[in-house]
């Protein structure tokens, strides 16, 4: 299914907070749409099946150079909130990023379903801020599941090409 635009300027909107100003030292990495996993068998998923391990995919996600992981669950209209799918939140510091649309029309009903501690951010406010959360998968795997994961992007780009 392909992604709605609003998405896919969302994602780009978080791509572009990693490095703000655009030079210099990298200091934060990130990807999109990883799967969680406890172990690589679980990113081989079937038809209408979850492996053993699986723990839920992740819209996108960074990891900084101190280590601190920001997970980050992109919602683009209220039916996509209100969907019983899976929420990652797995970060030392979660996020909900909508639109500054749907802070407009459904701002109280948000924030009362979102988790204690789960921040939420638009292009152009921090709604909520988020509170620190002991790291809810191993860090260095997590950082295999990421590049696996832009490796998976790279290649499928190439490919259409």
């Amino acid at each position: 299914m392909a992604k709605r635009p609003e998405t896919i300027a969302l994602e780009n909107w978080l791509f572009a907070r990693l490095n703000p100003r655009g030079k210099g030292r990298v200091s934060a990495y990130g990807a999109t749409e990883v799967t969680l996993s406890t172990d690589a068998s679980a990113n081989k998923l079937g038809k209408g099946r979850k492996k053993a391990g699986y723990q839920g995919r992740v819209d996108f996600i960074s990891i900084d150079t101190q280590r601190t992981v920001r997970a980050y669950e992109i919602k683009v209209s209220i039916q996509d909130f209100r969907t019983q799918a899976m929420k990652s939140w797995v970060g030392h510091y979660n996020y909900l990023v909508t639109t500054d649309e749907l802070v407009d029309k459904h701002r109280d009903e948000i924030l009362a379903a979102l988790p204690d501690g789960v921040g939420w951010l638009t292009p152009t406010q921090t709604v909520r801020r988020p509170k620190r959360h002991a790291l809810q998968i191993d860090e260095t795997w997590l950082v295999w599941l990421m590049m696996r994961r832009n490796a998976m992007v790279v290649r499928d780009s190439r490919l259409q090409d």
